[in-house]
């Protein structure tokens, strides 16, 4: 097995256990911090499995601008 594919897998099993431990710990439903959480867990993991997939830089660079948008609205909201 190609040693990225190791590693991605690793990654995969890593961020499913995490997002089951926020859905676990979750109590109130998706409040704003919950929402927050949840969010930002999924845009970490996906960035930590396309920074290691073959696609180039000139299209990544896309991907992480939209992630980095949506990780600065996460980060923006406000308790009400």
């Amino acid at each position: 097995m190609d040693k990225n594919l190791i590693i991605i897998i690793l990654i995969s099993i890593i961020c499913a256990g995490s997002l089951i431990g926020v859905f676990y710990k979750m109590k109130d439903g998706f409040g704003p911090f919950n929402l927050k959480v949840y969010g930002l867990t999924i845009v970490i993991a996906v960035t930590a499995l396309l920074v290691l997939s073959d696609i180039t830089t000139e299209k990544l660079t896309a991907c992480f601008g939209i992630f980095g948008a949506i990780a600065g609205y996460l980060f923006g909201l406000k308790k009400e």
